[in-house]
């Protein structure tokens, strides 16, 4: 009998031992969409170090599954981690223009010549205009980046003039490149950006408006030898990262803490940085292949801020229909430019 009792305690011990050490090794997979392939310099410089810090940072207990296949197409991304196709993606304010109206201030041109800064000055805008607007709801959002400035790309020649664009057929993917290419006389080719290659390769395109790191990501660099370079930028881009909120919400409070110390300003600082190094790279292996860069003479400058007026009295009027001051907001961001340079 005595031995009996023994034996039963000794097992009651073990199990209570195997689910405290079941407790502390509890693990949460959480699955990433990408829709841009795995081995992209972007999912290298920032998607993947910002996965291993957390998996790193929470000794395991948080883990990331990477999907060998996105789960929908890119502007899809957001509604699948809202609904739970996927746990965690990335996605681009401009592929949902209603809902982001307010952000989209981070298209125009002029912005910064470093995405660090930019992207940082984007997430203190949100944090102080737009954290309390509902724009996310239905899912958790990490933070949020601009992908640095986008410049122009051509086969043949430097666009010097805004008659250099007349005539010219040049793939564009948002409204602000778009409008510069047709507002003087050029032809907007609307095609995806894994697209690139085959239209310039095949003459369909004969240009193109793309940051650095994507002339080199998609092997245009024999394709568009003349690169212009504007101040700032010809146009720009924001993106951000979200978490399913169910899967947020059941997260243990040590958790939690983890991923929101890669969240906000420290997401963007890192993901700004990634952009950093990528366009950096992007533009010394243009430069080491004898690709004819210029800066823009102050003719094309002046031409580009003339039709930056229209652009800035559109974004006003679209922030002003989501309850949004744009002008007090685009300022705001400015001065967070500013002051980040200055450091």
């Amino acid at each position: 009998m005595m031995m009996k009792r023994l034996i039963t305690t000794f097992a009651a011990g073990i199990t209570a031992a195997g689910l405290t050490a079941g407790a502390a090794l509890a693990q949460t997979e959480l699955t990433y969409s990408s829709w841009i392939p795995w081995t992209h310099p972007v999912n290298l410089n920032i998607y993947i170090p910002w996965m291993e810090a957390i998996e790193k940072e929470s000794e395991g207990r948080i883990t990331f599954k990477r999907l060998p296949k996105p789960v929908g197409s890119p502007p899809a991304h957001f509604d699948a981690v809202r609904t739970g196709q996927a746990d965690v993606a990335f996605t681009v304010h401009g592929y949902a223009r209603k809902r982001f109206a307010a952000y989209l201030f981070a298209e125009l041109p002029f912005l910064g010549d470093r995405a660090e800064t930019t992207s940082i000055a984007l997430q203190r805008t949100h944090d102080k205009f737009l954290a309390d607007k509902g724009f996310y709801d239905g899912v958790h959002l990490i933070g949020m980046n601009m992908h640095g400035p986008g410049q122009v790309h051509h086969s043949k020649k430097n666009i010097l003039s805004p008659a250099d664009m007349e005539g010219q057929k040049m793939r564009t993917g948002g409204p602000i490149p778009l409008a510069i290419v047709e507002g003087w006389g050029g032809v907007s080719i609307r095609q995806p950006s894994p697209k690139s290659y085959e239209i310039l390769s095949s003459g369909i395109a004969d240009g193109i408006l793309f940051p650095y790191e994507s002339v080199t990501s998609f092997n245009l660099t024999d394709l568009v030898p003349y690169s212009t370079n504007l101040p700032g930028g010809w146009y720009s881009s924001s993106h951000f990262l979200i978490m399913n909120q169910a899967k947020y919400d059941a997260l243990s409070a040590e958790d939690k803490a983890v991923v929101d110390k890669y969240s906000g300003e420290a997401f963007a600082k890192l993901a700004g940085q990634g952009w950093d190094r990528i366009n950096d790279k992007g533009l010394e292996d243009v430069l080491a292949n004898g690709n004819t860069v210029v800066d823009a003479p102050d003719e094309l400058i002046a031409a580009v801020e003339e039709l930056n007026k229209g652009f800035l009295e559109t974004y006003y009027q679209n922030a002003a229909e989501v309850g949004i001051d744009g002008k007090e907001m685009l300022d705001y961001f400015k001065a967070q430019v500013a002051e980040l340079s200055a450091q």
